[in-house]
Formats: structure tokens, C-alpha cells, sequence
């Protein structure tokens, strides 16, 4: 097995003691401030009320940028303009700012994390209307068992760690089996920093290559594509620019209602020799046919959880095709990509299509989805378009493909 691997946990079994910060003393760090309240309405922002409320910490409530949320209630907890916050709880509350950010600055304490700062805009937008307390959500990583069992959705700077102790062995076995030194360099350095909060640089790609990295593999101009988490259909703009405008088909896949009506949208303004090919489905993608609950936040980032306030009809890859070509599969489904791999494999057996697969979301699926990957017989790539944070694991087929 890789030693560099195993000296990275060697070293963090030793520093662990220094690094980690128990429940009872943040209760303590907190304890400063006269309340919390979460910046961000998004899945970030629920996944750390979930983690907190476990913890027995109750945020007063989030404050949000769009104007569209303010009013509402999410998760039982009311959204207010960022204008509110002082004027109704003090300015010696801590605002905790949840937005995936590309960790560029990483800070060990509050008081680091509150000298140094984070997302410029939000935190000018912030101290502008009073409130002089601000973190990234990142400042609270070092509560290990804040986040234990990753079972509340997107934090993907914040891993269950015990959990990465725990699969030592699989993350070792798929750093060894990767397709080249910069995939393995990658692999490392995301570790290193999901167990220290901080590294190396991670090298990225551009966000319009996170799906098509020429370096790895070429695109035709008859591409049958699935799309998972289509969205508004942003990944077919990227696929036609690369394909001079043609496709062989698109199957594009999102549950969210207000996505799919832009996804609808975007799809009846393309010229009609491209619209033939076009299979359009407001479905969630999973292991089988059935309804599953869906958070839905009406832009990126929807994902299926047991809170899901929204009932969604979700379907596998293999009954949609029902047999159907298939050259490339996309996903980006905030969660859900190890459930939509196994919906998909007799796809995947028949087809062999190139799979472009997000792997940050869940702590598991760093070492899981490209498992699954490799027992199909694909050689497996990394890449990063967010350094440590987003990345998408790539599978190629050694036959060459569909």
C-alpha cells in the first residue's frame, strides 16, 4: 500500500490530540456570543443546522442574499434579510457564513478565522449592517463529532474523519489503483486536507472542463449523454460547444420544479434538429422506481434527504433507457451518485460510457465511487475544479467505450 498514504494518517493519528476540539468546548467558544446565526439558506447552511441542533446548539435563525427567501422558513427556522441581524439580536452575535468556498484561506480558531475573513462580499455585506462577528462554516471542522455520520448533507470541507480512519484500507487500495501520478497527487492532497484543514495546493480545472477535461478523453459530435442534476441545462452548452453543436441524444434528468421549468426553457429554444434529441425528465435518479423526499432549494444544489419537505418520482439510468445507447454518463447530484451508479448497472455493463462522477459530497464517496468505478472494469481519473473541495471522479472504459 501507499506509504504516503499511510504516513498522512500516521500523522494525524499523533496530531490528532491538537487538532481536535470537543462539543463542550466550542459549547464554550460560542458560549461568547450572545446567539448564532447562519449565513446561507442553502444545503450547506441546512446540513450545519442539522449538525448544531444534534450537538444541542440552536441557531436563532438564518439570514440569506436573495430576497426571495426572506420571510420564509426553512427547517423550522426563519430566514431574514442580513439587515435584520444586528437590529434584532445585537452585534454580539456570531454569523456563520455557509457557503462552499474554494478554502483558500484556512484558519484554525475563531479568532483566526474572524481577523482573516472570508467571502470579501458577504462579509463587507455583513459588518456593513452591524455585524462585526463573522466565520466560514470551516472554522468549526475541528468539532470531530459535530460531524460524525455526514448524514446531513453538503459540508464537504467539513468530513466525518473517524470515518476516513475507519476505510484507511479502501482509500489506500484506490490511490494505488488510479489511472496517473496526477490523479494520485490529487487523491493525497484532498486527504490531507479533509483530515488537517489545510495542504497542499490542489491543481484545478477550469469550470467549463469539470465534465470534459481534454487531457483525458475526446468528445464526438454523436455523444448520447445522460445527464443527472441537469439543472438549467448548463452541461449541454458546455457539450455543445465542444461538439460543434450536434449531439447524438441528451437525456436530462432534474427533480427540482422550479430547475426543471427553466431546464424546459432552455430546451424549446434550441433549434428543432436538436430538440428531436432531447428526453427530458423531472425525476430524481436512484437505485429504483419509487417516490423519495427531496429537499428542494429552487436552484443548485436540491438533494434528497429523509427531511425532504417535497415527494419526487425518481428512476433508474437502466429503465429510462430501457436498452438505449448510452456513450457518457454526467453526475452531480449532491449526494446521491453511489445510488444512481447501481440504478444504472446493466447501462454501464452493455455500454461501457465514459462516467464523469462527483465525489465530494458525502465523506464516503471518496473512496466509494470509484470502487464502484473500478469493480466495472474502468480506469479511473481525478480531477478538481474547486482544489480540495469539488471534484469529479472520471472512468474510461479500457475498451475504448460505446
Amino acid at each position: 500500500m501507499s506509504d504516503g498514504i499511510g504516513r498522512t494518517f500516521e500523522r494525524f493519528n499523533r496530531e490528532r490530540p491538537r487538532l481536535e476540539q470537543t462539543v463542550d468546548e466550542l459549547k464554550e467558544a460560542l458560549g461568547r456570543y450572545d446567539g448564532v446565526a447562519l449565513y446561507g439558506a442553502g444545503s450547506s447552511g441546512i446540513a450545519l443546522l442539522l449538525a448544531l441542533r444534534r450537538a444541542g446548539i440552536f441557531p436563532l435563525c438564518f439570514a440569506d442574499g436573495a430576497p426571495g427567501k426572506w420571510g420564509t422558513e426553512v427547517m423550522g427556522l426563519e430566514v431574514v434579510p442580513p439587515e435584520e441581524l444586528a437590529r434584532r439580536f445585537g452585534a454580539n452575535i456570531l454569523v456563520v457564513v455557509c457557503i462552499n468556498t474554494d478554502g483558500q484561506t484556512y484558519c484554525r480558531s475563531f479568532d483566526e478565522a474572524l481577523r482573516q475573513g472570508g467571502h470579501s462580499g458577504v462579509y463587507e455585506r455583513l459588518r456593513g449592517c452591524g455585524c462585526m462577528n463573522v466565520v466560514d462554516y470551516i472554522a468549526l471542522r475541528r468539532c470531530f463529532a459535530l460531524f460524525r455520520g455526514d448524514n446531513t448533507g453538503n459540508l464537504p470541507s467539513c468530513p466525518d474523519v473517524d470515518c476516513l480512519v475507519e476505510h484507511r484500507e479502501n482509500i489506500e487500495r484506490v490511490y494505488e489503483r488510479l489511472g496517473d501520478g496526477q490523479s494520485r497527487e490529487i487523491y493525497a492532497n484532498i486527504l490531507t486536507f479533509r483530515l488537517f484543514g489545510e495542504g497542499p495546493e490542489i491543481q484545478t480545472l477550469s469550470q467549463e472542463e469539470k465534465y470534459f477535461p481534454r487531457e483525458l478523453f475526446a468528445l464526438s459530435d454523436e455523444e448520447h449523454f445522460v445527464d443527472c442534476g441537469a439543472f438549467d441545462g448548463q452541461t449541454l452548452r458546455d457539450l455543445l460547444a465542444r461538439t460543434g453543436g450536434r449531439i447524438g441524444a441528451w437525456y436530462a434528468l432534474e427533480p427540482d420544479a422550479s430547475n426543471y421549468e427553466r431546464l424546459e426553457r432552455f430546451a424549446a429554444q434550441l433549434p428543432e434538429e436538436l430538440r428531436e434529441k432531447i428526453t427530458l425528465s423531472p425525476c430524481a435518479v436512484w437505485s429504483g422506481e419509487s417516490d423519495i423526499p427531496l429537499c428542494a432549494l429552487h436552484g443548485p444544489g436540491s438533494f434528497a434527504a429523509p427531511y425532504g419537505g417535497t415527494r419526487v418520482r425518481a428512476t433508474m439510468i437502466d429503465k429510462l433507457l430501457d436498452g438505449r445507447r448510452a456513450t457518457a454518463v454526467k453526475m452531480n447530484i449532491e449526494g446521491s451518485e453511489l445510488a444512481a451508479l447501481r440504478g444504472a448497472e446493466e447501462t454501464i455493463r452493455r455500454w461501457h460510457p465514459k462516467l464523469m462522477i462527483a465525489g465530494y459530497h458525502k465523506t464516503w464517496d471518496f473512496w466509494e465511487v470509484p470502487e464502484l468505478m473500478l469493480e466495472a472494469g474502468y480506469s479511473v481519473y481525478l480531477r478538481s475544479y474547486m482544489h480540495h473541495l469539488s471534484f469529479v471522479f472520471y472512468g474510461l472504459p479500457a475498451d475504448g467505450g460505446a
